[in-house]
């Protein structure tokens, strides 16, 4: 039996539509190192593959993506220089005691400056000496790009050969929709109250109560242990140690269509609040054909905080990258909060994460997922963490 709070299922994966335009909250696409999580998406519906279109915004100029592969496409030579003199200096990061001095040593001064801190600043919304490294080797791609895949389950980081599915029809949602068309015992607005883990009972805020062998839960682990009546002192303490980034989505419906078959546009000019566009309808042709299209910004809490002209700011920087032409070819702008969308990858985080979900183990109970475990995966990563503990649990 899955207890869902929401209406629908998806979570931070949910499709939504604003005036015709289709919108995912945050960017999402799939693509998987995992075989048996592909044949599962793809055997549940109608996939569109395509290669992935991704550019960097720097010093005024659309270039391809990763920057670190693509910076001689910029006009500004001096910035072309100091990234080549760097970036020939550079080693592997390997002995870094932070994400801000891995990038430095990594990618060597110019890119780390132009490009790489000003967009992980916006991101992560806090001093990336406060970020540890662990997470960096599936998640920021090198310099030289190589064109060999891992071995399977290997997750490497996008590159610019990258091939991304999406639903052929509707948004990224309906991945979701469709798989949980195969769970008969599904029950939506049933919000988590209560874990009695001696007794192995749940208890909803409507009062209902259900009883349980194993639990599985994707509750965030703060709001998981708030529902323990019986929790260690000592868990509050680690707890304490997770942070998690949030975002302010903007969503910009067009009044028309988008002439371009970009789909991410990462953006490093400090003087823009916005790390990352999505621009979804150019995810299958299906959305290529609506009338009016969509583009999402992804801003960070902090970087969004204040800011009064925020979706005119997003507005103004889409027509100098001319991706539109002006401010009048948007039709509706609105602004969405999500307390949490990334895990923050802290130097406490994982011995924190380890300990909590230990105790919890101990008591068959068992946290998973981006915030069940705190860890910056994907919904495919976490489809195959899913099938990994189902399968273990069936055979226990």
């Amino acid at each position: 039996m899955v207890l869902e709070n929401a209406a629908e299922a998806g979570g931070l994966s949910r499709t939504i539509e604003i005036d015709g335009a289709v919108f995912d909250l945050g960017g999402h696409s799939f693509h998987t190192p995992h075989a048996r999580v592909r044949e599962l998406v793809f055997g549940a519906l109608e996939m569109y593959e395509q290669k992935r279109e991704a550019r960097c915004w720097c010093a005024g100029r659309l270039i391809d993506y990763p920057f670190q592969s693509h910076f001689d496409q910029l006009d500004d030579g001096s910035v072309v220089s100091a990234c080549a003199g760097g970036l020939a200096e550079a080693g592997d990061g390997g002995d870094a005691a932070d994400f801000d001095t891995y990038l430095r040593r990594r990618f060597g001064d110019g890119i780390a400056r132009h490009f790489l801190l000003p967009y992980n600043r916006k991101l992560w919304g806090r001093d990336l000496r406060r970020l540890g490294t662990g997470w960096t080797r599936e998640r920021v791609a090198a310099a030289s790009v190589s064109r060999i895949d891992g071995p399977e389950g290997q997750r490497l980081p996008l590159r610019e050969d990258t091939l991304v599915a999406y639903p052929a029809r509707g948004g990224f949602g309906e991945i979701c929709r469709a798989l949980a068309r195969h769970v008969p015992a599904l029950r939506f607005g049933q919000a988590v109250q209560a874990i009695d883990p001696d007794r192995r009972v749940v208890t909803t805020a409507s009062g209902a109560r259900f009883g349980y062998r194993h639990l599985v839960s994707t509750l965030p682990l703060p709001d998981l242990a708030a529902a323990l009546p019986s929790r260690p002192p000592w868990m509050e303490a680690e707890l304490a140690a997770l942070e998690a980034v949030g975002l302010v989505f903007v969503f910009l419906v067009l009044e028309g269509r988008v002439n371009t078959d970009i789909q991410r546009i990462y953006c490093g000019d400090p003087a823009c609040p916005v790390h990352k566009f999505v621009i979804n309808h150019t995810s299958s042709p299906s959305l290529r054909e609506r009338p009016r299209h969509g583009i999402l910004a992804e801003v960070s809490v902090g970087e969004a905080a204040g800011r009064a002209d925020l979706e005119a700011c997003v507005v103004e920087a889409l027509v100098r990258m001319r991706v539109i032409g002006s401010p009048g070819d948007v039709r509706t702008a609105r602004t969405t909060p999500v307390r949490r969308a990334y895990p923050a990858p802290t130097h406490g985080r994982d011995a924190a994460v380890r300990r909590v979900t230990s105790w919890l183990a101990e008591r068959n109970i068992h946290s998973i997922g981006r915030f069940g475990e705190w860890a910056y995966i994907n919904s495919d990563e976490a489809l195959h963490r899913g099938l990994v503990l189902g399968d273990r649990l069936r055979a226990a």
